[in-house]
This record gives structure tokens, C-alpha cells and sequence, in this order.
């Protein structure tokens, strides 16, 4: 491990609670693949020797590290992965799991095998390539998994791609948004899905019982102090309205994404990064 940890010591891990970790690799501004300089990370909810490791990470050797790390840490044996959709940067090490379930949605399985040789070859979006290994259990509309008596709730919704999955921890009121929510502002993807559509999917997290928000692209500040609130679902709902409201403004495309979120900002519920 030691060779690994070496290779790996920007990953920074932060217990949420006694039974939930984020796992930190971001923010880096000059690295050539563009999530590490977004800044990411992965989230992994344990119980006992059992665990579900949110999204396997963005480059070779991350999951890697996050496996041996809830070995070392927890002593962990049984693992569970919840892939929330099909984005490179959250299935690089799927295959580290492959002996377990890999849980996903329908279409996140029917995407990655219809681009796996795209993948393995890493021309899809460019290096790194992996080996591909899709979900093997499959599910659209909500799926529960349980640890002991630990609840997780799988929700679908029509946002940032097909088949997104949020994850939901019902006991601590606690919401793993994956890329449906980002800081400081959110990427759209409208051939699945409208914006219209994809705003009242927003609306509709907006009603759950959630009180925490954590995401994949976000500021580890934040995650330390306790995550988002519920704010962070309507600066990411006011982005896309208000772009969709100023479309029409010969201005707009000279405008910064700074010009629509200049509240959320001032407020520090978002934190302006320039990558």
C-alpha cells in the first residue's frame, strides 16, 4: 500500500458521520484531466464489515486507495457499488469491485457497454483508459439497499444525464447528489432531457426531506463544515433559469457564469472556481 499511498496522497478523507466518508481528490488547476481540476471526489457509507462506495472514482489507483483505505480503516470485506450514472469519472474502478454487485440504472448499463471499446481504448474522451465493467443489478425508478438496519434509498431523476441516481440516507435526512448539483455552477446536458424538464426534476428533489447535501464536484470547505443546505438545489435551479431567461440577450454570450449566480456567491452558498 505504501507504493499506492505515495501515489495517491492527495486524496483527503473527511468522516461525515460514523457511518458516512467523503473521499477528496480535488481541486488540482493545471492537471490535464479536467475533474481533477474541477475537483472531485467519492462517498462511501459502511456499516460493520459491509460497505456502498459511491462512484469508483476519477483516475486508475483512486478506488484503489479507497478500497485498501476501508480495509485498513474499517476492516471492510463486503463491498457494494452505486455507480449514479455512467460518466467516466465515476466508473474508472469498477472493476476492482466486480466480484460484488455494482448497482446502476438501466441506462447507465446500456451506455457504457454501447462505449466500451471507446473506453478501454480511451478515445471516448481522451486517456485515461480502463477496463470496462458495467453494473451487473439494474433498476429504474428507486431501489433500496440495506446495511444491517442502515437504509439506502436510490432515487431516479432527469438530471445532468440519463439515469441519474441520487442517493439518500432517510435517517441522517442526508442527500448524495453525484453531478445533478455542482459548485459553483452545474453542467447541462439537454439531449436526454429539456431544461424545463430537468428544472422540475429540481423542484422535485427540492421537496424531499433532505436537509444535507453533498456532491461529486464541490468544495471541500464545505463538505468539512456540515455540506449544503437546500439552497445549494435552488443556485443550481436559478443557473439554468436565468440563462434560460437572458438566451435572447445579445450579451449573452460575452456574459461569465459569475453574471447568474453574483447572489449565490455574495451569499457564500456557492464559491466561485475559475477551472
Amino acid at each position: 500500500m505504501a507504493a499506492r499511498t505515495q501515489e495517491i496522497d492527495y486524496i483527503r478523507v473527511i468522516d461525515i458521520n460514523d457511518h458516512l466518508a467523503c473521499f477528496y481528490w480535488g481541486r488540482h488547476q493545471n492537471h490535464y484531466h479536467i475533474d481533477m481540476r474541477l475537483g472531485g471526489c467519492a462517498y462511501v457509507i459502511h456499516k460493520g464489515k459491509s460497505a456502498i462506495i459511491v462512484d469508483t472514482m476519477t483516475l486508475p489507483g483512486q478506488g484503489d486507495w479507497v478500497k485498501q483505505y476501508l480495509q485498513s480503516k474499517y476492516a471492510v470485506e463486503n463491498y457494494t457499488v452505486v455507480n449514479t450514472h455512467w460518466h467516466l469519472d465515476h466508473i474508472t474502478e469498477n472493476y476492482l469491485f466486480e466480484d460484488g454487485n455494482i448497482v446502476g440504472h438501466t441506462e447507465t448499463r446500456a451506455i457504457i457497454l454501447a462505449n466500451k471499446d471507446a473506453i478501454e481504448s480511451g478515445t471516448l474522451w481522451g486517456p485515461p483508459a480502463f477496463p470496462v465493467v458495467p453494473p451487473n443489478v439494474t433498476f429504474e425508478g428507486r431501489l433500496d439497499l440495506w446495511l444491517d438496519d442502515l437504509k439506502v434509498e436510490l432515487h431516479e431523476f432527469a438530471i445532468h444525464a440519463q439515469g441519474h441516481i441520487a442517493v439518500i440516507l432517510p435517517e441522517d435526512n442526508i442527500l448524495i447528489a453525484g453531478d445533478m448539483l455542482e459548485d459553483p455552477i452545474w453542467i447541462f446536458n439537454f439531449d436526454f432531457a429539456s431544461p424545463e424538464k430537468q428544472l422540475a426534476e429540481l423542484e422535485r428533489m427540492m421537496k424531499m426531506d433532505i436537509d444535507f447535501i453533498y456532491a461529486s464536484h464541490c468544495n471541500l470547505d464545505t463538505i468539512k463544515a456540515g455540506g449544503y443546505d437546500t439552497n445549494f438545489i435552488k443556485n443550481n435551479a436559478n443557473y439554468l433559469k436565468r440563462m434560460l431567461a437572458d438566451a435572447d440577450n445579445p450579451d449573452f454570450p460575452k456574459k461569465s457564469a459569475q453574471d447568474y449566480i453574483e447572489d449565490a456567491l455574495a451569499a457564500d452558498e456557492l464559491t466561485w472556481w475559475e477551472p
